[in-house]
């Protein structure tokens, strides 16, 4: 059977596929969207249901009639779409009425084989190759009274991406947009309610006649006939806690070095993020985090000895040395000059990481030493670090490259004692503890925590202890617990921008988290590290839940382009090199803390 590629089919494809009148899902009076209740077995009965529809119409066969239905199901109503996909490629999609469940697959399942017979023209060999997902919708509920949907954001608290679905409705006619089309679209909810009203032709004066609701939906697929099914919510599936052993976070960290490894070019820079969803690579770059990256191969090939990470280390190192320039006037001083002229402290802070966490360090010592010497020149007797080497001169971006450069700077204080670095740190803290007390900025944690640790095991000054524990503090108490979130997949992330949305930032924190840990387990705070160790595990679990896994690739059409990597958010898989490198350097730390006995 031939594959025909459909770049422009997606969750606008299914949207406008769904566009009759359906006013039966549409509960008024619904206390709350629920999702249909399907038990796995009961899942896999409504599979083969669809799959021998789909070969009676290729046969050309009397629609399949089942003479027994699970009494279970007899009561389950709800509009079903079933989407017939091979190799990631959508081939056809259907859908069903409200009826009950099995007639409505059956009825999704036919009105997907129209599509696919029509377009494709299969054999009936072709149903055993195709993958069958089935999403099951339940009765829908308006959005409370007063929402102005139109507005951004104004819809945050009451839709989960990728647990919700939405539909919007006007007279007649309905639009709707099911859960799993927000993260195999990698369609952000703002985008989707714009595309919702451009399909429902509404314009600025039409408002006030629509409405605005959400359902739920239970998801799942079939792979291949007898193969059993893969259960999905938001498209995952769920990393219990006891994932969070070694032997789990070993086998994450490979996943991400081999991924970024294959995300490495020629040229030493890795691509910048891929879109699973569009299947493309965006054009977009950012030269901080690609030196970032760098890093976290250094550190990966110190740690596991793996030749492969350590040739991408050096490739990706080379390339950014490329850039070193001396300071005018500065014996022995330099920074990384970059070609958009910015010259961002961060550049030259991060690849220095880079030289430190390298297995060899002595082979970049020269390079290293100029580099600290630079950026030591961009502090101010006040302890603020100037945040871009001449021309560039800038003091924005305070919450990430100043900690970045002490980071940098300890460590170098860690290999090499020197009264400079030490009066460095002595300025810093008054600064930068004023500067988060006037304000703190959850991105400001984790680099500052990082450092000031460092530092604090070698001076054994309370105030950069305290420094660290009163940033640690503040950000875990945005961790999502059960006390505070219902959704399991959620629970250890940091919604430290918005309530209840943790996000791939999570991993850059944890980095800071496992640093406070082993400080707090140093001065003996036996109540604190408990704490932390609590906080360590639970975002690692996030994190780990963030790591494509390859039944959750079901709909790409590029696997090796997406496992292994970390999405942006839980429903929003977008994979982005620094995103990568966070959590490869957190799941490493959060391994050497939590196990540190065991090989």
């Amino acid at each position: 059977m031939s594959v025909l590629k459909l770049s422009s089919w997606g969750w606008a494809f299914l949207v406008m596929f769904l566009s009759a009148p359906r006013s039966s899902l549409l509960a008024e009076d619904a206390v709350s969207a629920r999702a249909p209740v399907v038990s796995e077995v009961r899942r896999e009965f409504l599979s083969r249901l669809a799959r021998r529809t789909l070969r009676d119409a290729v046969l050309g066969r009397e629609t399949y009639q089942r003479d027994y239905v699970p009494a279970a199901l007899g009561s389950v109503y709800a509009e079903v779409v079933v989407r017939l996909r091979q190799r990631g490629y959508l081939l056809a999609a259907g859908a069903g009425a409200t009826k009950p469940i099995a007639e409505s697959t059956r009825d999704a399942a036919l009105a997907a084989a129209t599509t696919w017979i029509r377009d494709l023209h299969p054999d009936v060999e072709a149903v055993d190759q195709i993958l069958v997902e089935i999403e099951a919708c339940g009765a829908a509920e308006p959005l409370p009274a007063g929402v102005d949907w139109t507005q951004p954001g104004a819809v945050d608290a009451d839709v989960e991406p990728g647990v919700h679905g939405l539909v919007l409705s006007s007279a007649n006619v309905q639009y709707r947009l099911c859960p799993s089309e927000v993260f195999t679209g990698d369609t952000p909810l703002s985008d989707a309610l714009k595309a919702l009203a451009q399909n429902l032709h509404t314009d600025p004066s039409q408002v006030t006649q629509t409405r605005l609701w959400r359902f739920r939906a239970s998801h799942w697929y079939e792979p291949a006939p007898g193969a059993g099914v893969v259960s999905l919510h938001r498209g995952l599936t769920l990393v219990a806690p006891e994932a969070v052993s070694a032997r789990g976070l070993d086998e994450a960290v490979a996943g991400i070095a081999e991924y970024m490894v294959y995300r490495q070019l020629g040229s030493g820079l890795f691509t910048y993020q891929f879109d699973p969803g569009q299947d493309r690579y965006s054009d977009e770059d950012n030269v901080v985090r690609q030196v970032g990256a760098a890093a976290a191969m250094a550190l990966h090939a110190r740690r596991s000895q793996k030749s492969a990470s350590l040739a991408a280390a050096d490739l990706a190192i080379r390339r950014h040395l490329q850039g070193l320039t001396e300071i005018p006037g500065v014996e022995g001083a330099g920074f990384i000059a970059t070609a958009d002229g910015k010259n961002k402290l961060g550049v030259t802070a991060l690849l220095c990481v880079a030289l430190q966490w390298h297995p060899d360090p002595e082979r970049y010592a020269a390079a290293r030493e100029k580099l600290i010497r630079g950026m030591l020149r961009l502090q101010r007797p006040s302890g603020m670090f100037v945040t871009a080497f001449p021309p560039a001169v800038q003091i924005t971006a305070q919450d990430y490259f100043p900690g970045e450069a002490l980071l940098a700077l300890a460590m170098e204080y860690d290999r090499q004692p020197s009264a400079k670095i030490l009066e460095a740190f002595d300025r810093a803290i008054g600064f930068y503890r004023d500067y988060f007390r006037a304000g703190g900025s959850p991105a400001f944690v984790p680099w500052q925590v990082q450092a000031f640790t460092l530092m604090a095991g070698h001076s054994k000054r309370r105030d950069y202890i305290d420094f660290v524990f009163e940033l640690t503090d503040w950000l875990a108490e945005r961790q999502l617990t059960p006390s505070n979130c219902e959704w399991s997949e959620l629970r250890g992330g940091i919604a430290a921008q918005q309530p209840g949305r943790p996000g791939v930032a999570t991993a850059s924190y944890l980095e800071g988290f496992a640093d406070a840990l082993t400080l707090a387990r140093r001065i003996g705070d036996a109540e604190r590290a408990k704490r932390y160790e609590r906080l360590v595990r639970e975002a690692a679990r996030f994190v780990m839940q963030l790591q494509v896994r390859p039944e959750e690739a079901y709909f790409t059409r590029s696997p090796q382009d997406v496992v292994g990597g970390i999405r942006t958010a839980p429903a929003l898989h977008r994979l982005r090199i620094d995103h990568c490198q966070h959590a490869l350097v957190a799941m490493m730390k959060t391994r050497a803390v939590l196990y540190p006995d065991e090989p």
